[in-house]
């Protein structure tokens, strides 16, 4: 059976805020998910991103199409298929799948080019699949080059210099409805301290706003980061009968009860409310309220036009590191059967060598028959591993034949799907 890399993902690309917040999954919902498929035998390991502009499910697998994989999400939110089928874009070959994910995870894909919080949601994402024991050979090598390629963009090119940020940009959007010199009198209530609200919160002081009071569901996350950038805290339990205070109010919360219009009471000057939570935070109605606009995260532009030309500039070194790394990876792939022909091998001569040091060296020496083992081992396996890492093509598929026949070692199954 060969293994392969895939992945299907519905994104801002393909699909409205509506669609994509229908496919949300939080983290427990991304456990369950991925848990599901792996007792179904679909997948080797697994790992779901799910953020404001994308839910996408990467995976190994022996078997399963990526339109199974998609049915079972679907099916797993109980939407109907036919609503939906059209807004997914599939990758089925490992190669393909990586180029995909080193273009998402770099920010190549993103909203805003070079957005820099997806790579923490990615890393984020692989901390649940490990933590969840969900980890696979295939993932794990196309995650590991994914963070080398990124520390390489950070140090060999400008795509990462300058703030672009949803959350930076949604400080920019502030300017169409506040002069920038007044930001120091507005007052801003930041809901939610994940990433998106974290970053929003760094950013804002720099901008000019100077009364930021934040609150979280996890009290204790709120306060922790309130006294580290030196901005204030409003218990979670308090803070909707304090909403009308506010000039400024961003949402950042990835679940729970919407706040619905009646929450905000009256506003006696312009106020904006910036929501960037999918689902939806904020009850769209809630924009037809006096002195009220509301802002969601797909009306959010960019405005950092000077960083965003850097970027731009960088684009073509970016794709260059892409295009090495993916190379990288198409090799590694190539080498598996060989890895695999080596361990059986290496595995047959120790059960070998066992057997007879077991047989002719008594318990008290127990110390030394393991050194000779391993020196022995070690010479016995350097001829055919060094003949078969330097032969290509046909001469190995010949060799790995033969040697399989010769030793009864057992076919790689970890053939590959490029």
């Amino acid at each position: 059976m060969k293994h392969a890399l895939q992945v299907i993902s519905i994104s801002h690309q393909t699909a409205t805020l509506e669609q994509r917040q229908a496919l949300q999954l939080s983290r427990e919902e991304a456990a369950a998910f991925m848990q599901e498929l792996k007792a179904a035998g679909q997948v080797e390991g697994v790992l779901v991103l799910t953020t404001c502009n994308r839910t996408e499910v990467y995976y190994e697998t022996t078997a399963a199409e990526p339109t199974t994989i998609q049915q079972a999400l679907l099916r797993f939110k109980n939407l109907e298929a036919a609503a939906f089928s059209s807004l997914f874009t599939h990758h089925s070959y490992s190669e393909s799948t990586l180029l995909y994910l080193l273009e998402v995870g770099l920010g190549l894909r993103s909203r805003v080019l070079g957005d820099r919080q997806i790579i923490g949601q990615l890393k984020d994402s692989y901390r649940l699949t490990n933590e969840q024991k969900l980890g696979s050979p295939l993932l794990h090598q196309a995650l590991q080059t994914l963070f080398r390629a990124h520390k390489r963009v950070h140090n060999e090119t400008d795509f990462r210099v300058g703030a672009a940020s949803v959350g930076y940009a949604a400080l920019e959007r502030l300017t169409d409805f506040f002069p920038r010199k007044e930001f120091v009198i507005k007052r801003m209530l930041i809901i939610g301290t994940g990433q998106m609200g974290t970053d929003i919160a760094r950013y804002a002081s720099s901008f000019g706003f100077r009364d930021i009071v934040l609150t979280n569901r996890t009290d204790a996350r709120a306060e922790a980061l309130a006294q580290e950038l030196g901005l204030k805290y409003l218990p979670f339990s308090d803070y909707k009968q304090a909403l009308s205070s506010f000039d400024v109010v961003v949402s950042c919360v990835g679940s729970g009860a919407q706040l619905q219009a009646a929450a905000f009471g009256e506003a006696k000057s312009k106020r904006v409310l910036l929501d960037l939570s999918v689902p939806q935070g904020i009850a769209p109605g809630s924009g037809q309220l006096a002195n009220t606009t509301l802002v969601n995260i797909d009306q959010i532009s960019s405005r950092t036009q000077a960083v965003l030309a850097t970027r731009q500039a960088a684009i073509t070194t970016v794709e260059q590191i892409v295009a090495e790394e993916t190379e990288s990876f198409a090799v590694w792939l190539q080498d598996q059967p060989v890895a695999h022909a080596i361990g059986e091998l290496k595995s047959f001569f120790a059960e070998v060598l066992g057997s007879e040091l077991q047989r002719h060296i008594g318990p008290a020496n127990k110390g030394a028959a393991q050194a000779i083992a391993k020196a022995t081992l070690d010479r016995l396996i350097r001829r055919p591993a060094g003949a078969l890492r330097t032969t290509e093509g046909i001469a190995r598929e010949q060799l790995l034949q033969a040697m399989q026949q010769l030793f009864r070692t057992t076919p790689s199954e970890e053939k590959i799907s490029l």
